[in-house]
C-alpha cells in the first residue's frame, strides 16, 4: 500500500462529518473501514479495531469523527445526560485511538491518527457537556503526542465550528458569530483538512489542534 492509498479506520461514519471524511478517502482510492462499537467498552472497541485493520490489511491513520451534540441548560440536564455525552466523545476518543495504536506498534508500522473535536471546548451557554469533553480531547492530543510518538505515531485534532453539520446546534447555542469569511463552512472543508493531517509526511506537525470554523477562534490551544 502506498502513501497515496493509505488505509484508513473512520469512526461516525453515520455522521455527516464521518460520511464526508470516508467519501475524501474513498475518491482518492484509500482502503477504507467503518469501525463502530460502544465507545465505552474498552474490549469492544479493541476488536472492532483490530476486525477493521485486518479487513483492510492493516492501518495507517484512524479518524476519530464526531458523535452527535448535547445541548442543555446547565442546572436542567441529569448526571446521567452529562456523562452519557462525554463518554460517547472523550472516552470514546481515547480508546479508539488506544485500540489503533496498538495496532500501529505491534505491526512497527507507525502511522496518524486525528480527533476531531468542538470549537466550543472554550465553553459556551448550555454547552458544558460539549465543552467539557471537547477540552478533554484538546488536552488528550497533546498527551497521546508524548505516548505514542515514540511509536512514529502522530497525534492532531480538528476543532469544528460555523460547520453545517449536526453539530450546527451548538453554534447556536453558544452564540456564535458571523465568520470572517461571512459563510458557513462544509464537512467537505473540514475532511480536505482531516485528509492533510493523515499525511505522514506532515513528520514533526504533531500535537496541533487546528480551528476549522472559518476564522472565528483566536485562541492558543
Amino acid at each position: 500500500m502506498t502513501m497515496d492509498q493509505p488505509r484508513v479506520l473512520i469512526t461516525g461514519v453515520d455522521t455527516a462529518l464521518g460520511t464526508a471524511v470516508r467519501d475524501y478517502f474513498v475518491n482518492r482510492g484509500a482502503s477504507t473501514a467503518g469501525v463502530d462499537a460502544e465507545p465505552t467498552d474498552a474490549a469492544a472497541v479493541r476488536d472492532a479495531v483490530r476486525r477493521a485493520a485486518d479487513g483492510v490489511g492493516g492501518v495507517d491513520a484512524l479518524v476519530v469523527a464526531h458523535g452527535l451534540p448535547h445541548v442543555a441548560g446547565f442546572c436542567g440536564q441529569s448526571m446521567d445526560a452529562f456523562w452519557a455525552h462525554v463518554d460517547a466523545t472523550l472516552t470514546g476518543s481515547f480508546l479508539y485511538a488506544q485500540a489503533a495504536a496498538e495496532c500501529m506498534r505491534d505491526n512497527a508500522s507507525g502511522g496518524r491518527i486525528v480527533l476531531t473535536t468542538s470549537r466550543w471546548h472554550v465553553g459556551g451557554a448550555d454547552l458544558s457537556a460539549v465543552a467539557t469533553a471537547a477540552g478533554g480531547i484538546v488536552a488528550l492530543t497533546k498527551s497521546l503526542t508524548r505516548d505514542f510518538g515514540a511509536f512514529g505515531i502522530g497525534v492532531n485534532a480538528v476543532a469544528v465550528g460555523a460547520v453545517d453539520s449536526e453539530w450546527s446546534v451548538c453554534d447556536a447555542a453558544g452564540g456564535m458569530p458571523t465568520p470572517p469569511t461571512n459563510q458557513h463552512g462544509s464537512v467537505e472543508a473540514v475532511a480536505r483538512v482531516v485528509g492533510l493531517l493523515c499525511q505522514r509526511r506532515l513528520g514533526a506537525a504533531v500535537g496541533q489542534i487546528v480551528n476549522v470554523d472559518g476564522g472565528v477562534s483566536r485562541n492558543r490551544v
